[in-house]
């Protein structure tokens, strides 16, 4: 079995034509593995060895790839925090991995990384011991907290790689079923394999292919993208965020022939380019649908001349784990679900109100069996076993209809989870963060669909006998603590949240809160 590095090694020699690109920056596969051995030796300096969990609060880059390569080479875990988390939630992901190095990118989007980690419970972060900046300056540290340039690790003695199929890789957060998201830990030679299916199914391999990176390595899509750009050997482009205009550019000047992301990515990309036909070069993307007033957006970008299917993954399954077909028709392209890329990964859906497994076209919830499937929920052996059947499935906590052929059709998650900002985003913890500063109140956030992609919109319940908090200084707390793309598009005051007499007594009805929403937002 391979691992990620012996894939960007044989990379080297079998596409020696093939280019990362970085901004102004153009470095070979053989490039890329030897700055990685340096970083590792740098890492190793400072203590940094098999287990030890290396955070990554970077965008797309150099430094993000040669940190997660290094990190392989060494045996430690890298461990993914989204650019757009702030001071609460990067804390949370330090303290609970046990982070001893973290990678900030001070100068990205004037994102006040350093105000933020100074601002951080220290008993938080008792295990870091080193900081490392992506750029030429070490960033500064913390008391009793080393500091250094990632350009000073580049400058390292390489180390002789002991990256190893059976050690563990790398963590990514999951969207949770509480407000703590749990992490996902996948082994080195499950992303080497999986990567190698992404290859395959995708073209990838094609000597030709070159990929937009414009979705995060912070997230499993992103990540999962590049395992399979690595194991096809083809050629990427790295942007550190996406703006339309310079993406369609960057397509056309450099023959780009494959991108995913988010069906509002797509979108904003094809609507800054009106011409009929604005990327020839580009073959096929995959992508999500987070906004559900696109509905016919599939066949509408067909006929501007790209083919797009959707598929299906998760940060315990990978991304790209399943596909819809080029050859499906538009209509079911758009719909998540597929047929899993390997051939001899299985699929079954059990009963919603019993243990029975269901038949072809049945809801119920989704269990999947692959051999890339995680390794477990990093520590937190009780989730674990509660997310594995006795006989080895995972419970993916969606809902799902087998269809014929051994495809399925995935018809939401078993929960109420929201899709923002391009992620999967758990309610409760915003409700949570919202309750800090208004104690004693009922809080309930749901999500709006709107041309320009969902947002969260909150409702408020005062504590009996109390007067309402004051709903702007509310969201101006907010915003200081958690991502923007998760903070409410309003708090909506209420005096009684509908509910339904069920089983198990009243429950909310979400789905009456999110017609609420939308009627605020029309409003507003």
């Amino acid at each position: 079995m391979q691992t990620l590095v012996a894939q960007l090694r044989s990379a080297a020699s079998k596409a020696p034509q093939a280019r990362i690109h970085d901004g102004a920056q153009a470095l070979g596969y053989a490039e890329l593995y030897q700055r990685s051995l340096r970083v590792a030796g740098g890492l190793a300096r400072h203590g940094i060895g098999e287990g030890d969990r290396v955070a990554l609060w970077l965008p797309n880059g150099l430094a993000y790839l040669d940190l997660v390569h290094a990190c392989h080479h060494l045996g430690a875990i890298a461990v993914a925090i989204n650019t757009r988390f702030r001071t609460a939630e990067a804390q949370s992901i330090l303290q609970r991995t046990g982070a001893r190095v973290l990678a900030i990118a001070p100068g990205f989007k004037d994102i006040a990384f350093l105000d933020m980690l100074a601002g951080m419970d220290r008993a938080a972060l008792s295990e870091l011991r080193l900081i490392v900046g992506d750029g030429d300056e070490a960033p500064g540290a913390l008391p009793g907290v080393a500091s250094v340039a990632h350009r000073s690790l580049l400058e390292a003695d390489p180390v002789a790689s002991r990256a190893d199929p059976e050690l563990p890789g790398a963590i990514f957060a999951t969207s949770g079923t509480t407000s703590a998201p749990k992490f996902a830990l996948h082994r080195q030679g499950n992303i080497a394999r999986h990567g190698a299916r992404i290859a395959a199914a995708f073209g990838f391999d094609a000597g030709d292919a070159h990929l937009l990176q414009a979705v995060p390595f912070c997230g499993i899509w992103g990540f999962s993208q590049w395992m399979g750009t690595v194991a096809g050997a083809a050629s990427s482009s790295l942007i550190p965020f996406f703006e339309a205009r310079t993406a369609g550019e960057l397509i056309r000047a450099r023959g780009i022939t494959h991108l995913s992301g988010p069906d509002d990515l797509i979108q904003r990309l094809f609507a800054a380019f009106p011409e009929e036909r604005p990327f020839p070069t580009l073959r096929e993307a995959l992508i999500s649908t987070f906004n559900p007033t696109l509905d016919d957006f599939t066949a509408a970008i067909d006929r501007r001349g790209l083919r797009m299917v959707n598929g299906f993954g998760m940060s315990e399954i990978f991304s790209f784990f399943s596909r819809r077909q080029p050859d499906d028709p538009p209509e079911l392209r758009q719909r998540p679900g597929g047929r899993p890329l390997d051939p001899q990964g299985e699929l079954r859906v059990r009963s919603t109100t019993g243990d029975e497994l269901l038949g072809i076209g049945e809801v119920g919830r989704l269990e999947v069996k692959v051999d890339t499937l995680f390794s477990g929920y990093f520590g937190d052996a009780g989730a674990t076993a509660a997310a594995f059947t006795a006989d080895g499935f995972f419970r993916t906590g969606d809902l799902a209809a087998l269809g014929p052929g051994g495809t399925f059709d995935l018809v939401g998650r078993d929960g109420d989870f929201l899709r923002l900002g391009g992620f999967l985003v758990n309610p409760v913890e915003i409700e949570d963060a919202l309750k800090q500063d208004a104690p004693g109140c009922e809080v309930v956030v749901v999500e709006a669909a709107t041309p320009r992609g969902n947002k969260a919109v909150a409702f408020l319940r005062p504590a009996p006998g109390t007067q309402p908090p004051d709903m702007a200084r509310l969201l101006a707390e907010l915003r200081g603590r958690i991502a923007d793309f998760k903070v409410p598009s309003r708090i909506v005051e209420i005096d009684q949240f509908p509910v339904a007499m069920g089983p198990n007594g009243e429950k909310i009805q979400r789905h009456r809160l999110r017609a609420m929403a939308m009627s605020q937002l029309d409003e507003g």
